[in-house]
């Protein structure tokens, strides 16, 4: 573990890590299954275990370049798209742009604001809404309906 490695927050290790889900995404999404396999294979032989894509990007995106080209940025692209929508964030850049600075920018923004990306959200307090079963003689009154139209209708209960 160098010393880079030692010093870096729980948020970074975190980007670092989306950064590899991110990756993986894309090019399932965009190449699918079986080129993905050949992609990982490129990069094992180019010195980068998969493990290692997310610490060693800079690497892959020369791995990549090397080997497939401009092709290559079409993938790094929707990496760094991936990235912005983890982390809600504006996507403020266009293809042709630095990809390497708008993930700078991004790295930036994540420590210094304490972000987490979405696939890390706890969303069971927002997305689950217990509702009392108010049916029978001791439920409220207007809450047997489930909406207040009968109510606007003048429907005395």
């Amino acid at each position: 573990m160098d010393q880079e490695d030692a010093l870096r927050s729980p948020l970074t290790e975190i980007f670092y890590e989306t950064l590899g889900y991110c990756f993986g995404k894309s090019l399932q999404e965009t190449l699918g299954p079986h080129v993905e396999a050949s992609i990982y294979d490129l990069l094992r032989r180019s010195g980068i275990r998969k493990e290692d894509v997310s610490n060693r990007f800079d690497d892959v995106v020369q791995a990549l370049t090397s080997t497939l080209g401009t092709c290559s940025r079409v993938v790094i692209h929707r990496t760094v798209v991936e990235m912005f929508k983890e982390y809600s964030q504006r996507l403020d850049f266009s293809y042709t742009d630095s990809l390497r600075d708008r993930l700078a920018v991004l790295k930036e923004a994540v420590v210094a604001n304490h972000v987490l990306p979405r696939r890390l959200h706890d969303d069971s307090t927002f997305d689950s809404v217990e509702k009392p079963d108010w049916t029978g003689p001791d439920a409220p009154k207007g809450q047997t309906y489930s909406s207040l139209y009968p109510m606007k209708k003048g429907i005395k209960t």
